[in-house]
């Protein structure tokens, strides 16, 4: 018997967003309770991932979730459960693939390689079977997929979030079927079903019968005050048997000044969010000649061309260096805020605002390539039709959407208007935290946001050049 979860008598559960709840709109409500929803969300991701395997027409689509199937099936050929070891149950072990697949990116080119590309995701299908099939549901979504990972900081900045609609009716429900699912049968009662049995006479909605997966990361839908580890999935919007889950819309920096990470997530998380603004300054500056200056000159003092080594020095110094740099201006102003100075202490405190950061240059950077080669699929893809002998002439002018001369513009916009919810968000965290004090403790953190938005900006003004070696495209 599953043993049922304690909650609080009365008042809300925990501080959920009350805005609109999205799931009101005509049409999603019916949508989302359907058993092949996310499927059908799926499915055009799938045909997209094929289509990268054999011809590089896409290399970012990966509905890995429809390998949760066969890996069920998988598992009850298994002798016993495994279980996720305690030791990766954080984000260390997720970081560490997240750089290993930036670096593999710039190392082997991977972007001029549509066979590596292939395999990459061949193999990114395959671990997800085979990690799921071994460990718990959900186990490759939350401590082992990069990319996963990467959203689910940047969800940390979405303007929406699963929240329950009453508390009260999930302090009423026993079987609490968002988290473990449900079984609603005609005939059947709870003697004869896997999943939690609820009743069809308790039912609220149309979609009762049927078996109905719940949460595979473990998320108790009333007590969600975070999107972390939330893969948008709807299990629990199917699952529960009493309409009570909704899709809130919230500010976007409400997660961030609210400290949601320090109890689950703590260090590893806001050491993970202050790596991913570097990295994704990392992967602009590497488009830009100043880079192959720069790493030219490494080249010359070193006395190697060895483009793997130099990726390497220049991955750890931005990761090591981007680090320290954050946690002692953090430390420094925890100091002037009375607290003390302790580095990994401002690391948990202030990570947030770099997810902010990170989102802005992330977000700048692949609005770039969006918009000057969103449409280039159509000029690759005349040449096969001229080539068949058909009246066709690439027109690879397609491939742009906007006038070069917007391009600087809107990306700036992007950039300028997440650093200044950086601001925001320091600002906050130190009224917070500090108090009175906090208008000293906070001029650290403002000056090295804007540093590091100007350093954005200065990136973004700068040509873009097609990635070639470490040491410049001529090479």
């Amino acid at each position: 018997m599953r043993r049922r979860l304690p909650l609080p008598t009365t008042g809300a559960l925990v501080d959920q967003p009350r805005g609109f709840d999205l799931l009101r709109l005509p049409g999603l409500r019916r949508f989302f309770p359907w058993r092949h929803a996310r499927a059908a969300l799926q499915l055009p991701l799938l045909a997209l991932a094929v289509m990268a395997i054999v011809g590089n027409a896409f290399c970012a689509a990966c509905p890995l979730m429809l390998t949760r199937g066969p890996a069920d099936r998988l598992k009850r050929l298994l002798p016993r459960k495994v279980r996720w070891p305690s030791a990766l149950k954080n984000k260390w072990l997720v970081a560490a693939l997240l750089l290993t697949i930036l670096y593999a990116y710039e190392a082997l080119d991977l972007w001029a390689s549509p066979w590596l590309t292939a395999w990459l995701i061949v193999a990114y299908f395959a671990a997800a079977l085979l990690v799921d099939a071994v460990f718990p549901a959900g186990t490759f979504c939350r401590y082992v997929c990069p990319l996963g990972t990467f959203n689910f900081v940047m969800s940390s900045i979405s303007p929406s979030q699963v929240a329950a609609v009453d508390p009260n009716v999930c302090r009423r429900c026993v079987h609490k079927p968002c988290l473990h699912g449900r079984e609603s049968r005609v005939g059947a009662d709870a003697a004869t079903t896997e999943l939690p049995f609820v009743p069809l006479s308790e039912l609220v909605r149309a979609n009762g019968a049927g078996s109905f997966p719940g949460c595979e990361s473990k998320l108790f839908v009333p007590t969600m005050t975070s999107s972390m580890d939330c893969t948008a999935c709807m299990n629990c919007v199917r699952a529960c048997p009493y309409d009570n889950v909704a899709l809130r819309l919230r500010s976007p920096a409400r997660e961030l000044h609210s400290d949601m990470w320090r109890r689950r997530w703590g260090l590893p998380l806001s050491t993970l969010a202050t790596l991913l603004a570097w990295w994704g300054l990392l992967n602009a500056v590497a488009m830009v000649p100043p880079f192959y200056d720069a790493a030219a000159w490494l080249a010359a003092v070193l006395g190697t061309r060895n483009e793997a080594l130099l990726l390497g020095i220049v991955f750890a110094a931005v990761s090591l260096g981007g680090l320290a740099l954050w946690a002692t201006v953090g430390a420094t102003a925890d100091l002037l805020g009375g607290a003390g100075f302790a580095p990994g202490r401002a690391l948990r405190r202030w990570g947030y605002v770099f997810v902010a950061l990170a989102f802005g240059t992330w977000a700048a950077h692949y609005l770039f390539h969006f918009l000057t080669g969103a449409a280039m699929i159509v000029p690759v893809t005349q040449p096969f039709f001229e080539w068949r002998g058909l009246p066709v002439d690439p027109d690879w002018r397609m491939a742009r959407w906007i006038p070069s001369a917007w391009l600087f513009p809107v990306t700036a916009s992007v950039a300028a208007g997440y650093a200044m919810l950086g601001t925001y968000i320091t600002i906050r965290i130190a009224l917070r935290d500090f108090g009175r004090r906090g208008a000293a403790a906070m001029w650290p953190m403002l000056l090295l946001t804007i540093a590091l938005a100007a350093g954005q900006l200065l990136v973004l003004a700068q040509p873009m050049q097609m990635r070639g070696t470490v040491l410049g495209p001529g090479f």
